[in-house]
């Protein structure tokens, strides 16, 4: 039995994984609350220690920040070094993500917070992590085969996925969709008998955004501004200012279009699924065939995402900056955009359960959602290559569980 010295009460020693316990709450919190909402008292409280405690760990929340970002990459790093089996670098990918789930949402909301130098360092790591995995899918490759980094890409965009939202299956079952979903990415990824994307004469990666015309409207000028701003920086490192200036205005006349920034953040996302729920409304007006309808809101999906990566990028990543009525009102319109594509799913493949036919339906949206992000995937081919991996994701089979 511990008894007290004579001087006072006994001193409860620290846990020795006190620093990790800080680090994967930090992480967390930043995920779901963003990292601009979160501060170190906020970390303290939720471990269960005093703020002073927290800094002898961590001087400030962007070491934190840092951390968060080097720890997850390193896990990846560690588990594909040396593989060599593309399937078996899928497998090990997914156990990583299944245990921590911060990483993408992170870094497309919160990468803005970082330093230049720290984000570069990051930046290449996580291109050398996405390159690596890319080189194992194109030694197995053949003629005619969807680009390696595209497949590498949509299979971090699929794991990556619960990240944003966490999908409808048990918790138990996640890691066995997962592994399903990519290990269908990386076989239609390999498959030699795709059909060949059409190459558009004119794409976003032809363009130079800075050159681009904008609206006569000043108001819809200022909304494109603003979406492409936001998804390329970061919406807390955006002004009115900003947006003012690289319209040709002062900020403050943003106001006479905008009630505030947030104003135009709202306006961009419901833009997004006006957009959306039209291209369903002439979809299933046109057709009786589920597989026909859900093969043609794909292409709808995918040609949108590819035309307005901004707009996806910006609804993936700083939907969680609002909050009360607005983001209720949002989240429940996405519920039920996704909740039409899960009918049709459902329609075609009636013995999967409704959660099944849910989760497949996020994880096809998140490979398009995925790839359209990384700029350097922005070719004119790129909506046909991620159109045919994500609807390997919609027909993924799904083993029954043992």
């Amino acid at each position: 039995m511990t008894t007290a010295p004579a001087d006072g009460p006994a001193r409860r020693a620290r846990p020795k994984d006190r620093k990790q316990r800080i680090l994967t709450t930090a992480a967390e919190l930043f995920r779901t609350d963003g990292y601009h909402a979160v501060s170190m008292s906020d970390i303290a409280e939720r471990v269960g220690i005093v703020p002073s405690a927290l800094y002898r760990h961590y001087r400030n929340k962007n070491e934190l920040l840092v951390a968060a970002f080097d720890e997850a990459l390193s896990r990846y790093e560690e588990e594909i070094e040396g593989v060599a089996d593309p399937v078996e670098a899928t497998r090990r990918i997914v156990h990583v993500t299944t245990g921590s789930r911060a990483l993408d949402s992170l870094w497309s909301r919160d990468q803005g917070h970082l330093r230049p130098e720290e984000r570069a360092v990051l930046l290449r790591r996580i291109r050398t992590v996405a390159s690596g995995f890319a080189s194992l899918i194109d030694a197995a490759s053949e003629p005619g085969c969807v680009p390696a980094d595209v497949t590498s890409w949509a299979v971090f965009a699929v794991v990556n996925w619960p990240g944003h939202r966490e999908l409808p299956v048990p918790v138990a079952d996640q890691p066995r969709m997962l592994m399903e979903a990519a290990r269908a990415v990386v076989a239609a990824g390999l498959d030699p008998n795709r059909p060949q994307p059409e190459t558009m004469s004119v794409g976003p990666a032809q363009i130079d955004a800075g050159a681009r015309m904008l609206p006569a409207s000043r108001r819809e000028a200022l909304l494109t501004t603003a979406i492409t701003m936001f998804a390329a920086r970061g919406y807390p490192n955006v002004s009115l200012d900003d947006i003012g200036d690289a319209v040709g205005i002062a900020g403050p006349s943003v106001y006479n279009h905008f009630s505030s920034k947030r104003d135009i953040l709202v306006c961009g996302i419901r833009r997004s699924f006006d957009a959306l729920w039209l291209e369903l409304g002439r979809v299933l007006g046109q057709t009786t065939d589920p597989q026909v309808a859900l093969d043609q809101l794909l292409a709808g999906y995918t040609r949108f995402a590819y035309g307005h990566w901004d707009l996806i990028a910006v609804c993936l990543s700083h939907t969680a900056l609002l909050d009360g009525d607005e983001l209720a009102s949002l989240t429940r319109t996405y519920l039920d955009y996704v909740g039409e594509w899960r009918r049709l799913v459902h329609m075609c493949r009636p013995e999967l359960t409704a959660d099944e036919a849910q989760t497949l339906v996020d994880l096809t949206l998140a490979v398009v959602n995925g790839v359209v992000r990384v700029e350097v995937l922005r070719t004119p081919t790129l909506p046909d290559d991620a159109r045919w991996l994500a609807a390997a994701v919609l027909s993924a089979p799904l083993p029954l569980v043992e």
